[in-house]
């Protein structure tokens, strides 16, 4: 019913629409389901051949997870129909960890992917390829604010039991702000800053992100990795205009981080990807 429509589900179904690629929109889905939905587990993993949205259970309860895990497939394989234009076919593929017995039949005719079951793992699986493939439905200020708002949620929930959490999501915020068409180049939020904004000192800031061994500087470091990998893959921004949205001031900068990185510079990983 209305739950299987992708837009029902509020900023992550909005986020996963306007995402510039169909990979990026499954990544919305497996980075920040748990907006919606934390009674199961996501995460992304690409082979040789396939990019995969994997499901797993955190409840205990294997029947309640089998009917979920039919649900979010569904979901999923609908919202991949969306941005192709027709029904995904056979090429998709959609792994069940369960032993369907009598239900067999009636799941696979609820698909349009291939459906196997008794898999090592619940996952919809699409070609590698079509993790490039842009989506007619593309809307970049759309799109960073769902993104904002769907972290936004899950750190309101989270947020009493992880400082951690809370200062990544700040920086994403930032680094998706920055992502957005026009906006004034801008340095990531300081440790200062944070700790202002959190109403504790810097001192107290670092002694409690130790407490969860991390540090800013470490968590500043893993994201804008994270930005620069997927910045990277748009053809249409510089390494230049990487840099500057991660805040770094000049090019040269940028380059020797990326280089310290990846041991490449940021032209020669373009080119091996």
């Amino acid at each position: 019913g209305t739950q299987l429509n992708v837009a029902a589900h509020g900023p992550l179904g909005f986020a996963a629409l306007s995402a510039p690629t169909l990979g990026d929109a499954m990544d919305v889905m497996g980075d920040l389901a748990t907006c919606r939905n934390t009674a199961t587990t996501m995460s992304m993993r690409a082979s040789e051949t396939h990019y995969a949205l994997l499901l797993a259970d955190a409840t205990g309860d294997e029947e309640f997870h089998n009917w979920l895990a039919e649900v979010v497939l569904k979901i999923v394989e609908i919202l991949l129909a969306t941005i192709i234009g027709h029904p995904v076919g056979k090429i998709v593929l959609v792994s069940f960890s369960l032993d369907a017995g009598e239900r067999a039949q009636a799941l696979r005719e609820s698909f349009d992917g291939t459906v196997q079951f008794g898999c090592e793992e619940t996952a919809i699986a699409v070609p590698l390829a079509w993790r490039q493939l842009p989506s007619p439905l593309y809307d970049e200020s759309v799109y960073r604010a769902n993104l904002i708002e769907c972290r936004e949620m899950i750190a309101a929930r989270e947020q009493a039991e992880s400082l951690v959490h809370d200062i990544t999501n700040r920086l994403r915020n930032h680094f998706d702000a920055q992502c957005s068409p026009g906006a004034a180049p801008a340095s990531p939020p300081t440790l200062e800053e944070l700790a202002e904004r959190l109403h504790m000192t810097p001192r107290t800031l670092i002694r409690r992100l130790k407490r969860e061994d991390a540090s800013y500087r470490e968590l500043l470091e893993t994201l804008r990795r994270e930005y620069a990998e997927r910045l990277l893959r748009d053809a249409r921004l510089t390494a230049a205009d990487v840099g500057q949205v991660l805040g770094y001031q000049e090019a040269a900068n940028f380059g020797r981080a990326f280089r310290r990185w990846y041991g490449q510079s940021p032209a020669a990983w373009r080119r091996s990807g």
